[in-house]
């Protein structure tokens, strides 16, 4: 069976925070595929690092392109409060409004999406967070 779901926990207002990621869905991941690869010299995908494949990230991606990056990255993300687990983004919006002006949380839960659904397309490029238990 497939691992699609991961956790990791951040702190976010002084509290710590699990959040479980979802891998991204095959029409997501390629979309993300095709948007690094934009930006990587020909020949060299095989050979980037994660430390290069976040300098990419953040350096070589429009406004528009980290946007829609992390907009996505961040609708397959959600947070556990009391309740359970809570979407952090749905679609556009704020499902978790705690993150909205946290960039450096933010950013964080969207590298640690990007590294974890490219896993083996990139040279180390995985996550060392713990898989999660498939919700129930």
């Amino acid at each position: 069976m497939r691992t699609i779901y991961k956790t990791i926990t951040l702190t976010v207002d002084d509290q710590p925070r699990e959040f479980r990621l979802k891998k991204l869905d095959a029409f997501s991941g390629a979309f993300l595929l095709r948007l690094l690869l934009k930006h990587i010299p020909e020949g060299d995908a095989s050979r980037i690092s994660t430390n290069s494949l976040i300098n990419l990230v953040f350096t070589e991606l429009s406004e528009e392109e980290l946007r829609s990056l992390m907009t996505t990255c961040l609708n397959h993300t959600e947070v556990l409060l009391e309740a359970g687990y809570h979407p952090v983004m749905i679609k556009n919006e704020w499902g978790f409004p705690e993150l909205e002006y946290d960039t450096g949380s933010c950013l964080k839960l969207t590298m640690e999406s990007v590294l974890w659904t490219l896993s083996g397309f990139f040279a180390g490029s995985g996550s060392a967070s713990r898989p999660a238990v498939s919700p129930a």
